[in-house]
């Protein structure tokens, strides 16, 4: 069961919870992926108010660790989506399978992460 967009992250959530055609009997596997996707977008959220806040006094050193900041975050924010993810995707039916692959093919990868 999806719930009620609120933030962007829970727009992104219920659609590809729609898009992949999430069954009730997948549901339990699909709530650590959107819980991970929920975690991801908190962490790049507070990261991007962090580095917008500090832009003005950030000398071009600082501005380069902080992006690295961001750049890791959203590396381990794909590393703790992919075991969550691929438990889900074991479960799914060939069709939800080859639905996926063209979903995340299409988004580069980089939409279902962000959030």
């Amino acid at each position: 069961m999806t719930v009620a967009a609120h933030t962007p992250v829970d727009t992104r959530i219920n659609n590809l919870h729609a898009r992949l055609q999430i069954t009730a009997a997948q549901e339990s596997l699909w709530q650590p992926v959107a819980q991970v996707m929920r975690d991801n977008a908190s962490t790049m959220d507070s990261l991007r108010q962090t580095r917008t806040a500090n832009t003005n006094s950030m000398s071009a050193v600082d501005d380069l660790r902080s992006y690295g900041q961001v750049v890791d975050a959203h590396a381990d924010g794909i590393k703790k989506l992919t075991p969550a993810f691929e438990a889900l995707y074991n479960s799914m039916s060939d069709t939800q399978k080859s639905n996926a692959d063209l979903i995340f093919h299409g988004d580069k990868h980089h939409k279902a992460s962000k959030g």
